[in-house]
């Protein structure tokens, strides 16, 4: 397929290339799916999971932030200008990952002039070219690099020109005219003003495309399903003054055959170090993780969303500050009778402790409706379908233990779209010591 696109593209039949290219996708994405189906059926299924596993690229694309560090430490290290655009910079501004993401876009200020280097520099990380298809309207040029890990990064030229008129729109007396290597100071002030800002990682600051760049250069596209994740977290970057956790007109999005319903708040610890195999594992045996990450549930279900006022968030916030970020392991396979399969995390303490203090400092909060004597932290890798599925994932699982992992942040998620339809409506960040922080 790659050369098929190149012939195309050499001979000027873009729009060709772009269609045999889509048409190949969906072919493939179709065929994946038809084996997912078939995996699941218990004579057929395990003759067919290692086709899947080499078939099944979405789910082996997946990019770390250890890895996203290591990149830009390594631009860093050769002074080199760029800024983190899409799902990871997003993820940079508001402060934590809130997704699982398949790739890194960088976009390089001087395109033109560093490209080489940075070629030889991610080439030297493990990575190697791959043909790019061609840019977009807003990243006209696109350089595309893929390792044998399943990591893949694209560097990204700005539409100067596009700018240009934006401005020009904006302010018709201030004009700017910008060379292709990014240096005409006009423009790149223009630029450093308006599209650019500093995001951050457990204290690791980085350079990010700004709020508004990233929801301008969304624009004139087609919406995907992830993109109502990026909308969820840009809100989260926008409210910077929050007098309660409301929907935000989301509920007008809702479908009008739907039911009304009480929304309702949970607070959780997401983890997103499991391996890709399992990751794939767990969603092929009926536990949707594009939903809601794996996780240690903290308060389920914890209070109505209309009783989540500005005291409320300045208590949690208090609350979570003074709780220290910690790191801990998934290492044993469990069970909840035979219903719940799931993995037991190491220093559960630290996690008991936080669910008392909560249930110390608000009284309308009663863990799972107090329909268990006692809460036990852990992480569920499936709790539907058969039980020949979650057996499965028993049997599968052990052999990616143990896996390594921080609580580092609390979520709140809301059930305001729907029932099952759970969304991020804050972030809290666990405490740290001022000594931990460092930029890159």
């Amino acid at each position: 397929m790659d050369r098929l696109r190149s012939v195309l593209t050499k001979v000027h039949l873009i729009g060709v290339a772009r269609f045999a290219d889509r048409t190949v996708r969906r072919c493939v994405f179709t065929g994946v799916n038809v084996v997912r189906s078939l995996a699941r059926v218990p004579l057929v299924g395990p003759g067919l999971d290692p086709l899947l596993t080499r078939i099944d690229r979405r789910d082996r694309l997946h990019f770390e932030l250890a890895e996203l560090l290591r990149v830009c430490n390594a631009l860093n290290d050769q002074h080199l200008s760029y800024w983190i655009a899409g799902g990871w910079g997003l993820d940079a501004l508001v402060g934590c990952e809130t997704r699982r993401h398949g790739d890194l876009d960088l976009v390089l200020d001087r395109f033109q002039v560093d490209l080489t280097t940075i070629e030889s520099l991610v080439m030297s990380l493990g990575y190697q070219r791959k043909k790019p298809l061609g840019g977009t309207l807003w990243f006209p040029d696109a350089e595309v690099y893929e390792d044998n890990r399943g990591h893949r990064i694209e560097l990204l030229n700005v539409n100067w020109e596009l700018l240009i008129g934006i401005d020009a729109l904006l302010g018709p007396d201030q004009t700017l005219e910008h060379d292709t290597a990014g240096e005409n100071d006009q423009a790149t002030q223009f630029f450093l003003k308006h599209c650019t800002s500093t995001g951050a990682f457990d204290g690791v600051s980085l350079p990010v495309l700004s709020i508004a760049a990233q929801q301008l250069f969304h624009l004139g596209y087609e919406s995907r399903p992830v993109d109502v994740h990026a909308m969820d977290v840009s809100r989260l970057i926008s409210m910077e003054k929050v007098s309660r956790i409301d929907s935000l007109d989301r509920a007008t999005a809702r479908s009008s055959t739907q039911e009304p319903h009480q929304s309702s708040t949970l607070l959780l610890i997401p983890i997103f170090t499991l391996p890709s195999e399992l990751w794939r594992l767990c969603r092929l045996y009926h536990n949707d993780l594009n939903l809601i990450p794996p996780h240690v549930t903290l308060a389920f279900p914890f209070l109505p969303q209309e009783s989540v006022t500005a005291e409320v968030v300045q208590e949690l916030s208090t609350l979570f500050s003074e709780s220290m970020a910690f790191d801990f392991e998934l290492g044993e396979v469990r069970w909840f009778g035979s219903e719940v399969v799931y993995l037991e995390p190491s220093n559960a303490d630290a996690f008991i402790s936080i669910i008392e203090v909560l249930k110390e400092r608000f009284d309308d909060f009663h863990p799972y409706d107090d329909a268990f004597d006692s809460v036990i932290p852990h992480v569920t890798l499936s709790d539907n379908g058969s039980l020949a599925d979650r057996r499965i994932l028993e049997r599968h699982a052990p052999k990616y233990l143990p896996i390594s992992a921080r609580a580092s942040h609390v979520w709140m998620m809301s059930n305001d779209r729907g029932p099952e339809a759970w969304s991020i409506v804050k972030i809290f960040q666990l405490g740290t010591s001022s000594s931990a922080e460092s930029s890159v």
